[in-house]
């Protein structure tokens, strides 16, 4: 009996031995997590759609026998259109893509320069290609856009009420440097919501009637669009 004792004894021994050089092989060593929740990513394409306003800022000054006519005002309107892409993003949670868009403008502005002299500006149809860069908090992120645009524009002064001394300028095509700032928000793992402001500068255009006055515009477009994609 006394046998069986020393040996049972001697067994607990042997494994409470074991059990503390494992305990001593794991001290100070980190514990694994049981599960790490992956962050989203913001890799693949995507179509959407936006709507929102429309400010179209254009400046024009109208010579006439010496006498010199200023207009700055502002067109407003509203925006919409369709948009899509492409953004792949790094193990640093930055984020590059490309986009391009479409949209429509009802942004349009009426003004008198002098007694029976008015001007005329409208922004039509336009569209942009970008780049964008931004960075990624999860499901939010925060870029920045930079491109060319493009715009169908009128730009037009009438002369008194002689339809022939009418200076027009009408649905010509002009571009542009594009600029832009936005975020956007992943609601889901396939739809994502958008906030953005963008800034076109069209250039100027000069425009002479036949009696060698001068009418010089500038174009400028401020658009600030909410949008929904949906990323494939």
């Amino acid at each position: 009996m006394k046998a069986v004792y020393n040996l049972v004894v001697a067994a607990c021994g042997v494994l409470l031995a074991g059990t503390a050089a494992q305990a001593g092989d794991f001290r100070g060593q980190r514990p694994v997590a049981v599960y790490d929740a992956p962050y989203y990513n913001w890799t693949g394409f995507y179509a959407g759609a936006f709507a929102g306003g429309a400010h179209g800022l254009w400046t024009v000054d109208f010579y006439r026998n010496n006498n010199h006519g200023h207009a700055e005002e502002g067109a407003d309107g509203v925006a919409f259109g369709l948009y899509g892409g492409y953004n792949y993003q790094f193990a640093n949670r930055f984020v590059v893509g490309a986009e391009v868009d479409l949209g429509k403008s009802t942004a349009s502005q009426s003004n008198d320069i002098f007694d029976n002299d008015s001007s005329y500006a409208k922004y039509g149809m336009f569209g942009s290609v970008r780049a964008r860069v931004g960075y990624a908090f999860d499901r939010l992120l925060v870029f920045g856009t930079l491109g060319v645009g493009i715009a169908n524009l009128t730009n037009n002064i009438q002369k008194g009420r002689n339809a022939g001394e009418q200076v027009v300028w009408e649905d010509q095509v002009k571009a542009g440097l594009t600029t832009g700032v936005g975020v956007e928000y992943a609601f889901t793992n396939n739809w994502v919501g958008r906030g953005e402001y963008v800034y076109t500068d069209y250039g100027n255009v000069t425009l002479f009637n036949r009696d060698g006055n001068r009418a010089d515009f500038k174009n400028e477009l401020h658009l600030l669009r909410v949008g929904a994609s949906y990323r494939f």
